[in-house]
Protein backbone atom coordinates (compact mmCIF):
# COMPACT_ATOMS: atom_id res chain seq x y z
CA UNK A 1 0.00 0.00 0.00
CA UNK A 2 1.58 3.49 -0.63
CA UNK A 3 2.30 5.75 2.07
CA UNK A 4 0.19 8.75 2.49
CA UNK A 5 1.80 12.20 3.00
CA UNK A 6 0.34 15.32 3.08
CA UNK A 7 0.91 18.83 2.66
CA UNK A 8 0.32 21.87 4.85
CA UNK A 9 -0.94 24.13 2.32
CA UNK A 10 -0.76 28.03 3.64
CA UNK A 11 -4.12 29.38 3.34
CA UNK A 12 -2.88 33.21 2.54
CA UNK A 13 -1.81 32.00 -1.36
CA UNK A 14 -5.56 30.30 -1.61
CA UNK A 15 -8.03 32.42 -0.33
CA UNK A 16 -8.02 35.01 -2.51
CA UNK A 17 -6.73 35.72 -6.09
CA UNK A 18 -3.23 34.37 -6.09
CA UNK A 19 -2.59 35.99 -9.32
CA UNK A 20 -3.48 39.81 -8.09
CA UNK A 21 -2.24 39.25 -4.86
CA UNK A 22 1.12 37.87 -5.23
CA UNK A 23 1.83 38.41 -8.90
CA UNK A 24 2.07 34.92 -9.55
CA UNK A 25 0.69 32.31 -11.58
CA UNK A 26 -1.98 29.17 -10.05
CA UNK A 27 1.37 27.15 -11.17
CA UNK A 28 2.74 27.77 -7.29
CA UNK A 29 0.10 24.91 -6.02
CA UNK A 30 1.21 21.62 -7.64
CA UNK A 31 4.90 23.49 -7.77
CA UNK A 32 4.48 23.98 -3.51
CA UNK A 33 3.40 20.59 -3.13
CA UNK A 34 5.54 18.53 -5.03
CA UNK A 35 8.69 20.66 -3.68
CA UNK A 36 7.44 19.58 -0.13
CA UNK A 37 5.76 15.52 -1.36
CA UNK A 38 9.83 15.39 -2.39
CA UNK A 39 11.38 16.87 0.56
CA UNK A 40 14.36 15.00 3.05
CA UNK A 41 14.53 15.13 6.79
CA UNK A 42 17.69 17.79 5.53
CA UNK A 43 15.34 20.29 3.80
CA UNK A 44 16.36 19.15 0.28
CA UNK A 45 14.13 18.23 -2.64
CA UNK A 46 14.66 17.94 -6.17
CA UNK A 47 11.77 18.37 -8.88
CA UNK A 48 11.73 18.75 -12.53
CA UNK A 49 9.77 20.82 -14.76
CA UNK A 50 8.18 18.50 -16.81
CA UNK A 51 6.42 17.12 -13.73
CA UNK A 52 4.88 20.35 -13.20
CA UNK A 53 3.87 20.23 -16.54
CA UNK A 54 2.55 16.33 -16.58
CA UNK A 55 0.32 17.39 -13.47
CA UNK A 56 -1.70 19.85 -16.22
CA UNK A 57 -1.38 17.62 -19.09
CA UNK A 58 0.81 19.92 -21.11
CA UNK A 59 2.88 17.68 -24.20
CA UNK A 60 6.23 18.90 -24.06
CA UNK A 61 7.80 19.69 -27.02
CA UNK A 62 10.53 21.52 -28.97
CA UNK A 63 8.78 24.83 -28.43
CA UNK A 64 8.14 25.37 -24.59
CA UNK A 65 4.78 26.17 -23.60
CA UNK A 66 3.37 29.47 -21.74
CA UNK A 67 3.29 26.67 -18.24
CA UNK A 68 7.19 26.37 -18.32
CA UNK A 69 8.01 30.14 -17.61
CA UNK A 70 5.20 30.48 -14.95
CA UNK A 71 6.76 27.53 -13.10
CA UNK A 72 10.17 29.26 -13.02
CA UNK A 73 8.34 32.49 -12.16
CA UNK A 74 7.12 30.60 -9.29
CA UNK A 75 10.39 29.39 -7.93
CA UNK A 76 11.76 33.22 -8.55
CA UNK A 77 8.94 34.19 -6.19
CA UNK A 78 9.85 31.66 -3.89
CA UNK A 79 13.30 32.31 -3.97
CA UNK A 80 12.65 36.06 -3.41
CA UNK A 81 10.88 35.28 -0.47
CA UNK A 82 13.13 33.72 0.83
CA UNK A 83 11.01 30.31 0.70
CA UNK A 84 13.71 28.30 -1.01
CA UNK A 85 17.29 28.38 -2.67
CA UNK A 86 18.74 27.40 -5.55
CA UNK A 87 22.05 27.50 -6.50
CA UNK A 88 21.33 26.79 -10.76
CA UNK A 89 20.71 29.54 -13.19
CA UNK A 90 16.83 28.65 -13.79
CA UNK A 91 16.94 30.71 -17.19
CA UNK A 92 19.03 27.46 -17.97
CA UNK A 93 17.20 24.49 -17.27
CA UNK A 94 15.11 21.91 -19.47
CA UNK A 95 12.22 19.61 -18.59
CA UNK A 96 14.23 17.64 -17.61
CA UNK A 97 16.86 19.32 -15.46
CA UNK A 98 16.96 17.99 -12.24
CA UNK A 99 16.31 21.11 -9.59
CA UNK A 100 18.12 21.13 -6.62
CA UNK A 101 16.17 22.80 -3.75
CA UNK A 102 16.91 23.86 -0.93
CA UNK A 103 13.92 24.82 1.72
CA UNK A 104 13.88 27.47 4.06
CA UNK A 105 11.47 26.19 7.03
CA UNK A 106 10.97 29.26 8.69
CA UNK A 107 9.39 30.32 5.39
CA UNK A 108 8.15 27.93 3.47
CA UNK A 109 5.88 25.84 6.29
CA UNK A 110 3.44 27.61 8.46
CA UNK A 111 3.19 27.17 12.39
CA UNK A 112 -0.80 28.02 11.90
CA UNK A 113 -3.41 29.06 9.02
CA UNK A 114 -2.63 25.91 6.80
CA UNK A 115 -5.03 23.39 5.13
CA UNK A 116 -3.59 19.91 4.52
CA UNK A 117 -3.52 17.92 1.41
CA UNK A 118 -3.00 14.51 1.15
CA UNK A 119 -1.13 12.55 -1.07
CA UNK A 120 -4.06 10.34 -2.12
CA UNK A 121 -6.43 13.30 -2.37
CA UNK A 122 -3.77 14.54 -4.91
CA UNK A 123 -3.99 11.26 -6.78
CA UNK A 124 -7.53 11.16 -6.81
CA UNK A 125 -7.32 14.76 -9.14
CA UNK A 126 -4.58 13.04 -11.24
CA UNK A 127 -6.95 10.86 -12.41
CA UNK A 128 -9.37 13.22 -13.72
CA UNK A 129 -10.48 12.51 -17.12
CA UNK A 130 -12.79 15.42 -17.65
CA UNK A 131 -13.00 18.63 -19.25
CA UNK A 132 -12.57 20.88 -16.34
CA UNK A 133 -8.42 21.19 -15.83
CA UNK A 134 -6.40 19.86 -12.95
CA UNK A 135 -5.07 23.10 -11.84
CA UNK A 136 -9.21 24.51 -11.39
CA UNK A 137 -9.82 21.20 -9.47
CA UNK A 138 -7.07 21.72 -7.28
CA UNK A 139 -7.64 25.38 -6.30
CA UNK A 140 -11.35 24.58 -5.64
CA UNK A 141 -10.22 21.77 -2.97
CA UNK A 142 -7.43 23.94 -1.45
CA UNK A 143 -10.07 26.36 -1.31
CA UNK A 144 -12.51 24.12 0.56
CA UNK A 145 -9.93 22.56 2.64
CA UNK A 146 -8.76 25.91 4.08
CA UNK A 147 -12.04 26.86 5.59
CA UNK A 148 -13.03 23.30 6.53
CA UNK A 149 -9.85 23.43 8.62
CA UNK A 150 -8.60 20.68 10.80
CA UNK A 151 -9.89 20.79 14.78
CA UNK A 152 -6.95 21.06 17.21
CA UNK A 153 -6.09 17.89 18.88
CA UNK A 154 -4.57 19.04 21.69
CA UNK A 155 -6.24 22.87 22.02
CA UNK A 156 -4.82 24.93 25.11
CA UNK A 157 -8.61 25.46 25.67
CA UNK A 158 -9.87 21.72 27.02
CA UNK A 159 -13.06 22.88 27.17
CA UNK A 160 -13.07 23.32 23.10
CA UNK A 161 -12.11 20.02 22.57
CA UNK A 162 -15.01 18.20 24.99
CA UNK A 163 -16.78 20.17 22.37
CA UNK A 164 -16.10 19.42 18.73
CA UNK A 165 -19.78 20.33 17.74
CA UNK A 166 -18.94 24.04 18.27
CA UNK A 167 -16.06 23.40 15.54
CA UNK A 168 -17.47 21.44 12.93
CA UNK A 169 -15.52 20.07 10.01
CA UNK A 170 -17.54 21.31 7.30
CA UNK A 171 -18.07 24.40 4.34
CA UNK A 172 -20.81 26.44 3.39
CA UNK A 173 -19.45 29.67 2.29
CA UNK A 174 -21.41 31.14 -0.72
CA UNK A 175 -20.36 29.80 -4.34
CA UNK A 176 -20.50 33.23 -5.33
CA UNK A 177 -18.47 34.18 -2.76
CA UNK A 178 -15.78 31.73 -3.85
CA UNK A 179 -15.94 32.43 -7.56
CA UNK A 180 -15.90 36.11 -6.51
CA UNK A 181 -12.73 35.62 -4.30
CA UNK A 182 -11.27 33.44 -6.49
CA UNK A 183 -11.67 35.62 -9.84
CA UNK A 184 -12.92 32.19 -11.27
CA UNK A 185 -16.34 32.21 -13.21
CA UNK A 186 -18.72 30.48 -10.99
CA UNK A 187 -19.58 27.96 -13.96
CA UNK A 188 -16.41 26.76 -13.55
CA UNK A 189 -16.58 26.31 -9.55
CA UNK A 190 -19.62 24.75 -9.77
CA UNK A 191 -18.01 22.10 -12.44
CA UNK A 192 -15.39 21.70 -10.26
CA UNK A 193 -17.47 21.14 -7.28
CA UNK A 194 -19.37 18.99 -8.40
CA UNK A 195 -17.15 16.66 -9.62
CA UNK A 196 -15.38 16.93 -6.14
CA UNK A 197 -18.42 14.98 -4.71
CA UNK A 198 -18.77 12.13 -7.34
CA UNK A 199 -16.59 9.64 -7.67
CA UNK A 200 -13.49 8.92 -9.53
CA UNK A 201 -12.52 5.50 -10.82
CA UNK A 202 -12.50 3.15 -8.11
CA UNK A 203 -12.04 6.29 -5.96
CA UNK A 204 -14.78 7.49 -3.74
CA UNK A 205 -15.85 11.24 -3.69
CA UNK A 206 -13.33 13.67 -2.08
CA UNK A 207 -16.61 15.19 -0.66
CA UNK A 208 -19.62 14.78 0.49
CA UNK A 209 -22.43 17.37 0.14
CA UNK A 210 -25.53 17.62 1.93
CA UNK A 211 -28.06 20.37 -0.26
CA UNK A 212 -30.52 22.32 1.67
CA UNK A 213 -33.20 24.23 1.02
CA UNK A 214 -34.29 27.32 3.09
CA UNK A 215 -34.31 29.61 5.74
CA UNK A 216 -37.53 31.29 7.15
CA UNK A 217 -35.41 34.24 8.76
CA UNK A 218 -38.44 36.62 9.05
CA UNK A 219 -42.55 35.49 8.48
CA UNK A 220 -42.58 38.81 6.79
CA UNK A 221 -40.00 38.05 4.53
CA UNK A 222 -39.37 35.84 1.63
CA UNK A 223 -37.31 32.67 2.48
CA UNK A 224 -33.65 32.73 2.41
CA UNK A 225 -31.52 30.15 0.32
CA UNK A 226 -29.10 29.02 2.30
CA UNK A 227 -25.82 26.75 0.87
CA UNK A 228 -24.86 23.62 0.52
CA UNK A 229 -22.45 22.20 2.91
CA UNK A 230 -19.60 20.12 1.94
CA UNK A 231 -17.52 17.76 4.44
CA UNK A 232 -14.52 15.69 4.07
CA UNK A 233 -15.72 11.66 2.54
CA UNK A 234 -14.40 10.01 6.14
CA UNK A 235 -15.43 8.16 8.73
CA UNK A 236 -17.68 10.42 10.46
CA UNK A 237 -18.71 12.72 7.86
CA UNK A 238 -22.76 12.22 9.20
CA UNK A 239 -22.04 13.64 12.32
CA UNK A 240 -19.95 16.81 10.79
CA UNK A 241 -23.15 17.46 8.60
CA UNK A 242 -24.98 17.62 11.69
CA UNK A 243 -22.79 19.79 13.30
CA UNK A 244 -22.73 22.14 10.39
CA UNK A 245 -26.58 22.58 10.04
CA UNK A 246 -26.57 22.82 14.10
CA UNK A 247 -24.60 25.79 13.50
CA UNK A 248 -26.26 26.85 10.79
CA UNK A 249 -29.32 27.51 12.83
CA UNK A 250 -27.66 29.22 15.44
CA UNK A 251 -26.60 31.80 12.53
CA UNK A 252 -29.74 32.48 11.10
CA UNK A 253 -31.41 32.32 14.76
CA UNK A 254 -34.00 29.58 13.63
CA UNK A 255 -34.92 25.99 14.87
CA UNK A 256 -34.91 24.04 11.68
CA UNK A 257 -33.91 23.97 7.61
CA UNK A 258 -36.36 22.74 5.02
CA UNK A 259 -33.32 19.90 3.62
CA UNK A 260 -34.19 19.24 0.12
CA UNK A 261 -31.75 16.64 -0.71
CA UNK A 262 -29.48 14.45 0.21
CA UNK A 263 -26.18 13.25 -0.85
CA UNK A 264 -24.39 10.26 0.44
CA UNK A 265 -21.00 9.87 -0.10
CA UNK A 266 -19.68 6.45 0.99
Amino acid sequence: METEYFTRFPNRYIQGDICSKFGISRKFYITYILIDRYRSYENYSWITIREVLEFYGYKTTKHKPKAFKEILDVLEYMINNKMIKVKQDLDTVGYDTGIKITIIPENFDYPDHFCKITSSQLNTIMMNDSSINNENLLMALLYILSYIGNRPRNPDNSEKMNHPENQPEAFWRSIDGMAKELSVAKNTILKCMDWLTQPVGNSKPLLVKRELGFVQVNPDEPPKTVPNIYVLNKEGYEQEIEWAIHKMMEIYNIKNITEENVYDGE
